[in-house]
Parts: C-alpha cells; sequence; structure tokens
C-alpha cells in the first residue's frame, strides 16, 4: 500500500477539520511533520462532530435515512482531505462507532494516526487492520466538567452523552497499538490502563520560527488567546482577576482577548459591571502572522482554562519571549516551569491570577528574565523538530 515513491502512507484522522480548532492544529502539525522527513505520505481525514453534517445520516433529515454516510473530498487552506460522516449523527456516542466505508478508507493506508481529544475516538478504528496510533489529551469526564453545570434539558441531555463517552474512553485505549499523551497526568492515567510498553510522551510542538521574540519593548497589554466562547476558558474569571488587579496595574494596561469568535454576551456584561469594558480589547479571527506579532507585542500572557491539553497558545506566547500566568488545568503543569517560565495559579482564582499579573506587570526585570527562560525552554522542549521526532519515532515502531 505504499505510495508510488515508496513512501509509507498514513492517514492523519481527526474531527472537523473545517472548524480549524486546536485538533485541527495538531492534525496539520503532524502532516507537515510527516511530509517534512521524507519517509512518509500523509493523508488528512476528517470525522463528522456536528449534529447537521451533511454527509451524515442524521434522524431529522429523513432523505439521509436511504444511504450511508458519505465521504467528499474538501479543502483546508492548500491542502485537501477527505470529510467522512457518521450514522445518525445526533447522538454524539453513534459518531465514535466504525462503519464500512470508513473502516475500508483507512485499510488503504498503512498506518493511521488519530488526532483525538479523548479516547473515545478510537473505536471507530476498531475493526482496521493496520497499526493505529492514538493521540489523546484528556478525558471527558475532565474536560466537560464546566459544560455540566447549572441544571436544563441541554444540561441534562449533555451529562448522559457525557456518561456514555466517558465509558467508551475506558475501552477506547485498546483499540489503539500505541497511545501518545501530551501531558504528566494523561500519562499516569493511561500508563495504569494499558501499560508502559503501549504509552509514549508525546506532545505537540509550536512553531519557534514564526512564534519568537524580537526584542523590542513589549506594550502595556496583557495577553490570551483562545476560543473565547467556551466556557471551559474561564474568560470570567480572568475578567474578574483583571479587575481586581486594575488600581494597582501601572496606569494604561489593557486586556486583549483573541479568537476566532467574540465571547458571549455575559462576558462584557461582567466587564462592564466590574468597571473594565473600556481597558478590553477583541481581536478576531487573525491570520498567523498577525496573530504571532500580536504575541510579541505582549507583556504578559493569561491562561484562565479549566482544562486544558497542554494549552499551546501558552507555548506560542513563551516561544514569543513572554512570560506566562497559567491556571494549574492540566497541560501547563507540563510546559510551564513555575517561577522561571511562569507562574501557576490554582483553578479558577482570580485573585491569585490578579497578584501574579501584577507581579510580573510591575517589574520589568522579572518579565525580562522569565521571558528569555520561556523562549529558551519552548525551543529545547518543544519545538518542531522535537516534539515531531517522537511521533516519527513511533511511526517507525509500528511499521518496523
Amino acid at each position: 500500500m505504499s505510495s508510488p515513491s515508496g513512501r509509507a502512507r498514513i492517514a492523519i484522522v481527526a474531527p472537523a477539520l473545517a472548524a480549524r480548532g486546536g485538533l485541527a492544529s495538531v492534525a496539520l502539525f503532524l502532516h507537515h511533520t510527516a511530509q517534512a522527513s521524507g519517509r512518509y505520505e500523509p493523508h488528512l481525514i476528517s470525522l463528522a462532530t456536528s449534529s447537521v453534517d451533511n454527509n451524515s445520516v442524521r434522524l431529522v433529515s429523513p432523505r439521509t435515512w436511504s444511504r450511508r454516510p458519505r465521504i467528499t473530498s474538501e479543502r483546508l487552506g492548500d491542502l485537501t482531505y477527505q470529510h467522512v460522516g457518521s450514522a445518525i449523527a445526533e447522538i454524539e456516542p453513534l459518531r465514535y462507532r466504525p462503519h464500512a466505508a470508513l473502516t475500508k478508507l483507512l485499510d488503504s493506508f498503512d498506518l493511521v494516526q488519530l488526532v483525538a481529544g479523548t479516547p473515545a475516538l478510537a473505536h471507530v478504528a476498531r475493526d482496521v487492520q493496520q497499526p493505529v496510533a492514538l493521540q489523546c489529551a484528556t478525558m471527558v469526564s475532565v474536560e466537560r466538567l464546566s459544560l455540566l453545570q447549572g441544571r436544563s434539558p441541554r444540561t441534562a441531555w449533555r451529562s448522559v452523552m457525557t456518561a456514555i463517552v466517558a465509558r467508551m474512553d475506558e475501552t477506547g485505549v485498546h483499540h489503539a497499538d500505541i497511545i501518545q499523551v501530551e501531558n504528566a497526568w494523561m500519562r499516569e492515567r493511561m500508563l495504569k490502563a494499558v501499560g508502559p510498553a503501549r504509552v509514549r510522551f508525546c506532545p505537540p510542538g509550536v512553531d519557534t520560527a514564526l512564534f519568537h521574540p524580537d526584542g523590542g519593548d513589549p506594550a502595556d497589554m496583557i495577553l490570551a488567546v483562545g476560543r473565547l466562547d467556551d466556557p471551559r476558558k474561564n474568560i470570567a474569571m480572568l475578567i474578574e482577576a483583571f479587575a481586581l488587579a486594575q488600581d494597582t496595574l501601572p496606569r494604561g494596561v489593557r486586556l486583549v482577548l483573541a479568537g476566532e469568535r467574540p465571547p458571549g454576551d455575559d462576558i462584557f456584561a461582567l466587564a462592564r459591571q466590574l468597571g473594565v469594558a473600556n481597558r478590553i480589547d477583541v481581536r478576531l479571527a487573525l491570520p498567523a502572522e498577525e496573530l504571532a506579532a500580536l504575541y510579541r507585542r505582549a507583556a504578559v500572557f493569561a491562561l484562565s482554562s479549566n482544562e486544558e491539553g497542554l494549552a499551546l497558545v501558552a507555548l506560542e506566547a513563551m516561544a514569543s519571549g513572554v512570560p506566562v500566568v497559567c491556571t494549574r488545568c492540566g497541560g501547563p503543569e507540563t510546559s510551564v516551569v513555575e517561577g522561571e517560565t511562569g507562574f501557576l495559579v490554582p483553578l479558577g482564582d482570580a485573585r491569585a491570577m490578579a497578584d501574579r499579573l501584577v507581579a510580573l506587570m510591575s517589574d520589568e526585570a522579572l518579565r525580562r528574565r522569565m521571558g528569555r527562560a520561556a523562549r529558551d525552554h519552548t525551543a529545547e522542549h518543544f519545538s518542531l523538530t522535537t516534539t515531531g521526532n517522537c511521533f516519527l519515532a513511533t511511526y517507525a515502531e509500528l511499521l518496523g
């Protein structure tokens, strides 16, 4: 099944590539890594995750009942990928079930690389005969804690789906030959589940050529980057921390929020209520070069999430020579060296976040020292080459 050039063909499979989220970034990183090695021919495959996906069989669309999930060719920038629908798209666990067309497609490759938020996705490869590597960041029971608060029909439905997927997480790990993890706590979890022979610590990398310091003086700006409309990012806590710090921060310091979509109306209402709305800027859908330039202008980077697999945005900031203040949300404990490249604060602790922001914004020497250490640490441990070599070693092992 190797390509005419003799290179092994790898299927890089991820949910919803068109959404351009964190998993899509990891899939693109792996595509680049495999292609640049000269040893492999990577192909992108996207799996439907939306209940309204046109390639899926849907309960609310009777015209889809008589056909199987479809596979179509789509484009992501200058890359072509195959988008695969699911059966009964409205019911989340069924999106992770294998079906004949997908199994046949995956078996046409020499190796399957799954890029998953949680191990449940590995069920799609249950019947695949080729070697399977599973890159996963967390467990659904941890990932969705912030989404299951409150009482509403939607929350009740999500709780039921989460309970089922949580069980699929536990069994999904047994459908992969090697499991690649990106943080310390997930490594321990997988070691207990499948043993050391099948677990590799393989975090995704950051482009240290794109994200780099420029040696200039940063602006009076605290930067946060991420999905601003996602409750798991806890932007409300960051707003509260900024409000607590505003009287102590140097005059003129602004909070800049960057993401694909704006935060919800509740976040703007909170900012107005706390009297900081006029000190907050929102930047949306920035091209990569503009985002990299924004990182370089930041004095401090803040991450207020309740859960992160690795927090690539924090690594992008550190690669840009910017010290970080992050919650202990799973990923940053692996990437941030406490007191050297930044600070780690307890989950949801706005006061602790505010104190660390003030400490950095009030001490230029500390910021510069931590910024240099952050750049050096990221370049040494999380560059595309360093992290990519771990995945390439996995492929050589599975195909060896």
